[in-house]
């Protein structure tokens, strides 16, 4: 069996040298997941965090022949049942050779393999052979034995309009964004990190930096980091990365979160990250991790009473008032974790840790912050029995608990449920966590209940969630109570060799605030959208995207009707291996910015953002990718937003006079 994958082995990645690698990238592969679980919301957002996740993922690939049922289920798309029909194969066969074995299993299905096999690799120590001189010339031939690697990546950005905020002498610092980060690794277990970003009004060149040294497998210690690192544990309802995936395309997948417990901090996003140190040490099936974390945050402190009265979590400092704001309070946090693993069948954790602040805080309403320290306690849980999966997690703030459990149940082949129940109280402090919700990360004041179904079905794949929730205690948009529900349903479908269809439909209902007869009141919001999109490959070099959009928005009892399109071309060519060449033009046109239509939009390498498209005009972009040399990549974008019928765009200090909104960006990796 061994020697027969080890020619399996041998074929396929001469196959894999052979044929011309066009569009195979680290960017290319990172943009195609993100396609794949990321979901258009009726919020504008920056996900650039979530593109430097899937990417760090895909650079640190997980191996096929140590990882367990909980680290495969780390890769996007990896269920609890996927990944126990890879470990079966692995326990009948033995090793991997290649994670091109995974085409030779029936259960699997082929697109599937597809997009998984990315995050995935084979160490060269599972092959076994009879004659050691083989295989050291094996390993000599085939692999490079380089293990310092040196990875740097600068971008630059600028407006080419101006904004009032520069007009008016407002904003302190120049237009140019600039981000710069170099990160230098050793074999696979030494890790160092800087980080300068600079937002467009910002006056100094580094307004915000990170730093980090990482070691892993040293003896004991499976994990150490020192400087900025990042805490995600259980389900986020404590402590996670300041980002993480909510409801999206995939019905499944974002329901249950999938922690790293320590890792180094790789973002320019500038809060709810620690900066201290943090270590994890293996005995046996335990797992003991502590850590220490003392960092200056932006604060908005009472002159005269001298306690906190806000947080904001912006990261911007443009202006003096901006600057008063910043790094005005300390926290301290101190705390650990101990978990048990047995086997492939469960993992449960208890963790917990105290928070404390150099200011008190003063509390606006009765359930804000209140006082200067803080207390978490945690137990979460991950249980396999067969098909069944059970996941949650508990944290009680000495004052409330709050709760997610969830299901994910596989009764049949490529057919996936799952079922998730949060109840997060209005008096639960959120400082640190990112919970599942339709809040995006607040964990607080909720309740709701989520099902999710995926079937990949002979016909196509099916994506359906269904999400009531309630809002016990009032909200920034209603002063009382509110309720909301939310669908969504998506069928894709290969319908050529080369051409995918997906057609989408989603709506939102929810309560808001308006004014009714005179009256302030609280009514229902429905916001519907309807999509199609087709995807084709004219050719190995040439991938092209259409979709038409078209949404609806009503608050019936004012007699609120709206509604907006979008139509989209988007086109990616490779003229040569090292040429990459991206283009895309947006027609759109809505009532208002209620009825907007939203659009991710892949950007340089680490960038990635909704956008939403409101009034009438149209939007192109034309972006480029070159390697001039094995170990450079240079990215230019050039971007237009051009809305005939208006005089202005944006607002504020962001306020241009003028109808067209143009920008010119430019990068740089190198990897070395």
């Amino acid at each position: 069996m061994k020697t027969l994958a080890f020619i399996f082995y041998l074929l396929t990645g001469s196959l894999q040298i052979i044929y011309p690698q066009v569009i195979d990238s680290t960017e290319i592969k990172t943009e195609d997941a993100l396609d794949e679980f990321l979901e258009e919301s009726f919020e504008e957002d920056d996900n650039s965090d979530l593109y430097n996740s899937i990417e760090e993922l895909i650079l640190n690939p997980i191996d096929l022949n140590s990882a367990d049922i909980f680290e495969l289920q780390k890769i996007p798309g990896v269920t609890s049942n996927i990944a126990e029909v890879i470990l079966s194969y692995r326990n009948r066969f033995g090793p991997f050779y290649s994670v091109n074995e995974l085409y030779a299993m029936r259960e699997l299905d082929r697109e599937l393999i597809n997009k998984i096999i990315p995050f995935l690799k084979t160490d060269i120590k599972a092959f076994q052979f009879d004659s050691s001189a083989t295989e050291e010339t094996f390993q000599r031939k085939i692999f490079i034995p380089s293990k310092l690697k040196v990875q740097l990546r600068s971008r630059y950005g600028n407006d080419l309009q101006t904004r009032k905020g520069f007009e008016k002498g407002i904003y302190l610092g120049s237009k140019l964004r600039a981000y710069n980060r170099m990160l230098i690794k050793y074999s696979n277990q030494i890790q160092a990190g800087i980080i300068f970003d600079k937002d467009a009004g910002e006056k100094d060149f580094n307004d915000f930096n990170s730093f980090h040294i990482n070691a892993k497998d040293i003896g004991m210690i499976k994990n150490i980091v020192l400087g900025d690192y990042v805490l995600e544990f259980g389900q986020g309802l404590m402590l996670w990365s300041p980002y993480s995936f909510s409801k999206g395309a995939d019905a499944i997948f974002p329901v249950k979160r999938r922690g790293k417990t320590v890792k180094p901090y790789t973002s320019a996003t500038e809060y709810d990250f620690m900066r201290g140190g943090a270590f994890t040490i293996n005995f046996s099936d335990f797992s003991v991790t502590a850590f220490y974390s003392s960092k200056k945050i932006d604060a908005n402190v009472d002159s005269v009473t001298n306690k906190i009265i806000s947080t904001p979590k912006t990261g911007l400092h443009l202006t003096v008032n901006d600057l008063n704001k910043k790094n005005r309070v300390k926290e301290n946090i101190i705390g650990g974790r101990i978990s048990y693993k047995y086997q492939n069948y469960f993992n449960v954790g208890l963790a917990g840790y105290d928070s404390k602040f150099s200011n008190e805080f003063e509390p606006s309403n009765i359930y804000d912050l209140k006082g200067s320290q803080f207390r978490f306690y945690s137990f979460d849980y991950d249980l396999n029995f067969n098909q069944l999966n059970f996941f949650g997690e508990l944290v009680y703030n000495e004052k409330s608990v709050a709760s997610l459990n969830g299901l994910i149940i596989s009764p049949i082949k490529n057919f996936i449920l799952t079922i998730s129940l949060r109840s997060y109280p209005a008096n639960f402090i959120n400082l640190h966590g990112f919970g599942f919700g339709e809040q995006s990360g607040k964990t607080s004041n909720e309740f709701g209940i989520y099902y999710g179904i995926k079937w990949a079905s002979k016909f196509g794949v099916i994506n359906l969630y269904y999400d009531q929730f309630r809002f016990p205690y009032a909200t920034f948009e209603n002063p009382v109570p509110s309720t909301g529900d939310e669908i969504y349903l998506s069928f894709s479908r290969r319908i050529f060799s080369k051409t995918n269809l997906t057609l989408r439909f989603k709506s939102e209902r929810k309560d808001v605030s308006e004014n009714f007869e005179e009256i302030k009141s609280v009514l229902k919001r429905i916001r519907n959208s309807y999509r199609a999109e087709l995807i084709y490959d004219v050719s190995n070099s040439l991938r092209m995207k259409s979709r038409i959009e078209y949404n609806t928005f009503e608050i019936g009892e004012v007699g609120r009707n709206e509604k907006g399109y979008l139509i989209l071309q988007d086109a990616r060519f490779a003229l040569t291996k090292d040429l990459q060449l991206y283009g895309r033009i947006i027609f759109f046109e809505t009532d208002s910015f209620n009825s907007a239509v939203y659009e991710f939009e892949n950007d340089l390498a680490g960038v990635l953002t909704n956008l939403a498209m409101y009034d009438k005009g149209m939007r192109w972009y034309l972006m480029m990718r070159y390697k001039p040399a094995n170990f450079i990549t240079l990215s230019l974008k050039y971007s237009e937003t051009y809305k005939p019928d208006a005089k202005t765009l944006s607002s504020g200090n962001n306020l241009i006079n003028n109808n067209i909104d143009n920008r010119i960006s430019f990068q740089i990796d190198i990897n070395y």
